[in-house]
């Protein structure tokens, strides 16, 4: 006789299966963006987000499929225990560059300007806050 298992328990397995990868995607995907949210090498996505599904595999009641929870202590806990095996990688596991954006690519900020163009408006600044004093072509001295 040949044991086959009951078509409820194989349903029931297939079930659990797909619960389990549900489970799996959603964690990965809540961890890729907590990751790019708080500004994570986009390199360190992947494995951010394997240790994430671990945590959360660990803690289900933690979880919640229906919202991300933003929490940078996942990827503060996450770069203590592995940080050492990126060689590469110093500082941190945040892709922050202190430099402002508009520094780069003239979309906003005030842009640069030469030391002749700051003394000239240096002095057109002086020349208004004191009057004739500093206008000469007009028939008077410039010493009074």
């Amino acid at each position: 006789m040949i044991d086959n298992p009951l078509p409820d328990q194989v349903m029931a397995e297939k079930d659990q299966m797909h619960l389990q990868r549900n489970f799996e995607e959603h964690c990965k995907d809540h961890a890729i963006e907590i990751a790019k949210h708080y500004n994570v090498y986009p390199e360190l996505h992947d494995d951010f987000a394997e240790y994430y599904h671990d945590c959360m595999s660990q803690n289900p009641h933690l979880f919640d499929h229906t919202c991300v929870h933003l929490d940078d202590s996942y990827i503060d806990d996450w770069w203590d225990e592995v940080g050492d095996f990126y060689d590469d990688i110093t500082g941190g596991p945040y892709d922050i560059d202190p430099t402002p954006q508009h520094l780069y690519d003239g979309t906003g900020g005030e842009p640069p300007i030469s030391a002749e163009e700051r003394n000239r408006n240096s002095l057109d600044s002086k020349k208004e806050s004191h009057g004739h004093k500093y206008y000469p072509h007009y028939g008077y001295p410039s010493v009074w």
